[in-house]
């Protein structure tokens, strides 16, 4: 058995600007990014002063995090200069904006609180070494999150679509897991998050949703094993340093 994938150049789909639509799509997947990471920090946002995002894309999981009362100084970091696509995004005066394009990240050892990566390690050529990078500037929290992708119902065509998006890496939770852990990081907690009712209607009907979350989400709440096996899940970490 032989598959074949063409392989477009890595993350060229993010190097533009972004149209309305694709800003819209991203501003309500970043409520359910931002949601996941203060549902597995929990009572520990307390320890939380400064925040950075490497990846940051057009802004709105850093923003949501700001309004949400995580961190009091943040920063969004990403290889495309954020002003490209952030410019109709409302950023708090703590919230600020870089590009950095080089592996090393412009941040001291163990400078930043929390280090956030929501769906980057799937784009990223050499994943252990990138979650060092984001290890060496943390000095208490990492929150990692990803797609599962890989189940029982994933066909090499899927893996295709994903690919012109630019996802390289493709992960069930334990393969995820195990990559955080053999990258020297101690998971603290780790959960699989369906989408909210607002990503699932975005691309269809209210009614098409209401019916994809009550099925996925029920799964998930009746077996958290079997749910990943049948349905992609985002998968979120709460790590530190081991």
């Amino acid at each position: 058995m032989t598959f074949q994938f063409s392989t477009p150049a890595l993350n060229t789909y993010y190097d533009k600007a972004y149209d309305a639509r694709e800003c819209d799509w991203r501003e309500v997947c970043a409520v359910d990014k931002a949601d996941h990471i203060g549902a597995l920090l929990g009572a520990r946002r307390t320890e939380v002063e400064t925040v950075v995002e490497v990846g940051c894309g057009t802004g709105d999981v850093v923003a949501r995090l700001s309004s949400l009362g995580i961190g009091r100084r943040l920063v969004g970091i990403d290889i495309v200069d954020p002003a490209l696509n952030n410019a109709r995004t409302r950023h708090a005066a703590n919230v600020s904006f870089l590009q950095q394009t080089g592996a090393r990240l412009p941040f001291d050892d163990e400078s930043t609180d929390l280090v956030v990566a929501s769906h980057v390690l799937e784009h990223v050529e050499c994943e252990r070494a990138f979650l060092a990078e984001l290890a060496r500037i943390s000095r208490r929290y990492l929150y990692v999150e990803v797609p599962c992708e890989l189940h029982l119902r994933t066909r090499a065509r899927d893996l295709q679509d994903t690919l012109e998006i630019g996802h390289i890496n493709a992960y069930t939770p334990e393969s995820f897991a195990l990559t955080l852990a053999t990258s020297g990081l101690r998971i603290v907690d780790i959960a699989c998050f369906d989408h909210s009712l607002a990503v699932h209607a975005f691309h269809g009907s209210r009614l098409s949703g209401v019916v994809k979350r009550a099925v996925r989400s029920g799964m998930l709440r009746l077996h958290a094993g079997l749910a990943p096996k049948l349905f992609t899940y985002h998968c979120g970490a709460l790590c530190t340093r081991a």
